[in-house]
């Protein structure tokens, strides 16, 4: 087993003997026993630290080294007990006894600090550990986006490890005003415990970390960019509507939908084409089409154009034995010798050589037909499955070195590279095109590629909709600013088997539609139901209506959410922000999770949970959080040859009891009848009666606190085509089980579960449980309102009523199906652009909606839409000011242009005061200041 080190051991001991300090320009290094410490002030504001063997420190920079010769200057204090370096915006403190760095900001406030080496994790065997210490009080946040995600870590454990709906970009940021990118490039574990934080990496004998310092979140976030590169400004459609699914399965049927939309007069940007276009997996992303569902996709693609849409196709990292890329990689040795679940194989990323190859395919078998973005799916790199992070992160491991070297040691960083050749290609031959890459994965500096990550294959659920809230704010804290997700659950059978004709699963899609509205980029995407809007009603009917509602407001708010992105993008702006952000000393915004901020200005409330419909199936997966070890952080999984456990194939760690298709079993078992078991302890998170529900064929047991809770078999398993991560159609064949019991809190209950399955290549086992919220939240109240946390400090406006509100307080909200609870803060300027159904439309008139109550100030942005211009200077700004005293909008100067660009501009400028909306006033700009009083 790759992972059996996770299991057993502890980490080395730590150096010892005398401390012998060397300066050098730019920082200083430690020597003790043979370890070397290595400490540089990069950037402003930022600390790099680097320990390692010795021999290894020429390897230790990693990819976010800066040249010593740019960085700013540094001073050097010493005394008997400390040697500093002073530098602009931190200083580095280093105890001459221990050797542990201090991090103080610019006027001596201490924020974070080396500890001692943190406490072993029980079966966790780190060669490396770093511990920290930390305030008291600060909130904790970032390191990427898990299935189960959690508000804040502080008293969290966190496996740092990437999967199908786990990407990780392990930047940690805190309200206290410091942030540090655990940049090993190796799978770890995270601890935080009152005051202290430990790193446990579990491959590799080195250690590197990067501080960073700031004033606020922003301000810290904006180091991170600094350091790891200033994120790519996407092309303005990418932040319009991008309509998808599994799949579009002919040309005909991609350009229809195009033409539906136009049709229609619904707004819409950009489609996607999927995988499969390829044909057979013989041809698996081998970058040609299928002549007889794609005779010829340059047409197509111009046949989008031509309806001022954009095309988005899928590509992978591994090719099928009949491509030619696939037989040119295996000829120049770039293929890792991992069978992928289609057939093919998984080429190595971290080689330039390899990545030049793929682009080169990439751009002559799909970029040169027009194509206007890459979907890089499947990117952790996935092999058989990669439905957890032990599995998936075992499966990669076990191909043993890449070109960057053993993989294990840079466990993290595939779709970094593969994002990077890609970025490099296309901006360096597609001119005219800004790169667009939609990703699965994630690592640190992804944003300076054109990176997309989105979440992987959900499950439709509502409490998916609650974790994806989640998981997007935390994944915009880690510094990436372009995330989103597949709206309405990639998967919807497992809890609608009968999808669109459920009311409840419609009630469901139209609350994650509104929630994806307002995320960076705003894409529907699934499989088993077709996510166009017209499939889910028609105009008149109160779901199609809501859907088209929050369609539009998207396009009304464009101008904001474009000038957002160039904040991101230019200046290290966020986005999407959680609460702690704007308000980090109101300790209420804490149990307020499904809010957060998009911009400084505009507040949403995701309606997360069921007002009108209840579900029929309302259990949930078990967080990875509840799945542990008797002795580890996860459960234990072993499987088996045979029906009753005749011989034993291969065990690992997991933290999700399912087994959802074929590639979730070791390829070994392939056409045999097989067997597993796992054990390990189930945590309680709440006190009550809870309900288990399994699923499955074959023989199922579940023995539970010693208890056995379930013991019986399925009717005989067929392949009935309930089998895959894709395919599933339901739970066609399998058996079902509810097991009703109390539990406690923080209690855990050892669990020994078993299926025993005769029928080769069947696989299905889903454990998942409802807990007394969960049921409490999935009964719709009786009065169809949602509570919503207005933050203290500012008055807020309803955007939709302008009704005002005082902050420091809940309102409860009626919330019919097409309201979306948004409201803007006092001295918010909007910019709107009501009635448009493309990005590339220029309106005669922009409007912008002033709030009352206090001071203002926006920024509004905009260039031409797609090319670098932008990086060069060609774009305009126009700074909006608010004196509330004197109840005047000053319009500044436009700074800057580019070509296109309007001479004029029409502003309909209304106030907003809770008193009766103001008449709008009509105001020409043609680029000099103008002031509007009321």
């Amino acid at each position: 087993d790759p992972l059996a080190g996770l299991a057993v051991g502890a980490a080395p001991r730590p150096a010892t003997g005398p401390l012998r300090i060397e300066r050098h320009p730019g920082g200083v290094r430690l020597h003790r026993g043979g370890e070397v410490t290595d400490v540089r002030l990069p950037l402003a504001g930022v600390t790099s630290v680097v320990k390692c063997p010795a021999g290894r420190l020429a390897l230790g920079g990693g990819f976010f080294a800066h040249p010593v010769d740019t960085a700013p200057p540094i001073r050097f204090e010493e005394d008997a007990h400390v040697l500093r370096l002073v530098g602009e915006g931190i200083v580095a403190e280093v105890d001459k006894a221990s050797g542990r760095v201090r991090f103080l900001d610019g006027a001596g406030t201490l924020r974070i600090a080396e500890s001692a080496e943190p406490d072993v994790i029980p079966g966790v065997a780190a060669t490396r550990r770093q511990g920290f210490t930390i305030g008291a009080t600060e909130r904790l946040h970032g390191l990427g986006q898990f299935r189960a995600p959690v508000p804040e870590y502080r008293g969290e454990d966190v496996f740092l490890a990437h999967a199908n709906s786990d990407a990780v970009n392990p930047f940690l940021s805190s309200t206290g005003g410091w942030g540090l990118l655990w940049d090993t490039g190796t799978a770890a574990f995270f601890r935080s415990r009152g005051t202290a934080l430990g790193y446990h990496s579990v491959a590799g004998d080195l250690v590197r970390y990067h501080v960073c310092l700031g004033a606020d979140m922003d301000a810290v976030i904006g180091r991170y960019r600094a350091l790891t590169g200033a994120a790519r400004l996407l092309p303005k459609w990418a932040y319009g509507y991008w309509q998808s699914k599994e799949r579009y399965a002919t040309q005909d049927e991609l350009t229809g939908v195009v033409d539906e939309y136009r049709r229609r007069k619904l707004p819409l940007d950009a489609v996607v084409l999927d995988w499969h276009y390829w044909g057979e997996n013989d041809r698996f992303s081998g970058m040609t089409f299928d002549t007889a569902t794609f005779p010829d996709p340059s047409a197509m693609v111009d046949h989008v154009h031509a309806q001022d849409a954009h095309v988005v196709i899928s590509v992978w990292p591994a090719f099928g034995p009949n491509t030619a890329i696939g037989r040119d990689m295996a000829a120049a040795g770039f293929l890792f010798p991992g069978k992928h679940w289609s057939g093919g194989r998984v080429f190595d990323a971290s080689a330039p050589a390899a990545r030049d190859l793929y682009w080169r395919h990439v751009k002559g078998g799909v970029i040169d037909h027009g194509f206007d973005g890459l979907w890089t799916d499947g990117n952790e790199p996935e092999f058989q499955s990669t439905g957890e992070r032990y599995g998936t992160a075992a499966s990669f491991i076990a191909n043993g070195r890449e070109a960057a070297g053993p993989i294990a040691e840079n466990l993290l960083t595939y779709s970094w590279y593969q994002a990077q050749g890609l970025s490099e290609g296309l901006a360096r031959d597609v001119l005219a095109k800004r790169p667009v890459i939609l990703s699965r994965s994630a690592y640190a500096g992804q944003q300076a590629f054109g990176a997309i990550t989105w979440s992987g294959d959900i499950f439709a659920s509502w409490g998916t909709l609650s974790a994806q809230v989640l998981a997007a704010q935390n994944f915009s804290m880690a510094g990436i600013p372009w995330w989103t997700c597949d709206i309405g659950g990639f998967l919807t059978n497992h809890r609608y088997p009968v999808g669109l004709a459920d009311p409840a699963y419609r009630e469901l899609y139209v609350r994650w539609f509104q929630f994806g509205a307002f995320l960076p980029v705003f894409r529907a995407h699934g499989t088993h139901i077709s996510r166009e809007l017209w499939r889910f009603g028609e105009p008149g009917t109160p779901v199609y209506d809501a859907l088209e509602q929050a369609l539009r407001l998207r396009y009304a708010l464009l101008p904001y959410h474009y000038s957002l992105a160039a904040e991101a993008a230019l200046d290290g702006g966020t986005p999407l922000r959680g609460l702690a952000m704007d308000f980090p000393h109101d300790v209420a915004v804490r149990d307020h999770p499904a809010q957060f901020m998009v911009g400084r200005d505009l507040m949403v409330r995701v309606v997360d949970r069921p007002l009108e419909h209840a579900p029929v199936n309302i259990q949930e997966f078990l967080p990875s959080r509840a799945v542990q070890g008797t002795d580890a952080p996860a459960a234990d999984v072993t499987f088996y040859e045979g029906a009753a456990f005749e011989r034993r194939v291969a065990s690992r760690h997991t933290d999700e009891l399912k087994m959802s298709w074929s590639g979730d079993l070791p390829g070994e078992l392939a056409g045999k009848p097989y067997s597993i078991r796992w054990t390990g302890r189930l945590r309680a998170e709440e006190t009550g009666a809870h309900t288990l529900v399994v699923q499955g064929k074959g023989a199922i047991r579940l023995v539970l606190d010693g208890r056995t809770v379930i013991d019986g078999i399925a009717a005989p398993a067929v392949n009935d085509g309930a089998n895959g991560g894709v395919s599933f159609k339901a739970h066609d064949g399998d058996a079902r089980w509810e097991v009703s019991l109390t539990l406690k809190a923080g209690r855990v209950y050892p669990f020994r579960l078993e299926q025993r399955q005769p029928t080769p290549d069947v696989v299905s086992l889903w454990f998942e449980w409802i807990t007394p919220s969960g049921r409490a939240r999935m009964t719709p109240p009786a009065r169809k309102t949602v509570a919503v946390y207005l933050p203290a400090g500012q008055d807020w406006y309803a955007l939709d009523t302008g009704e005002r509100h005082a902050g420091g307080g809940a309102i409860d909200l009626p919330c019919p199906l097409g309201d979306v609870p948004v409201f803007a803060r006092a001295g918010a300027i909007i910019p709107m652009t009501p009635g448009i159904d493309r990005s590339s439309a220029r309106p005669e008139t922009i409007e912008l909606r002033i709030y009352a109550g206090r001071d203002g100030a926006f920024t509004l942005y905009d260039d031409a839409g797609d090319g670098d211009g932008y990086r060069h200077g060609e774009a305009a700004r126009i700074p909006l000011r608010w004196n509330d005293t004197a109840r005047r909008l000053t319009i500044g100067p436009r700074i800057g242009g580019y070509p296109g660009m309007p001479p004029t501009l029409r502003f309909a400028t209304r106030l907003i005061d809770g008193k009766g909306n103001q008449p709008s006033r009509l105001v020409r700009f043609g680029g000099a200041e103008q002031q509007i009083t009321w």
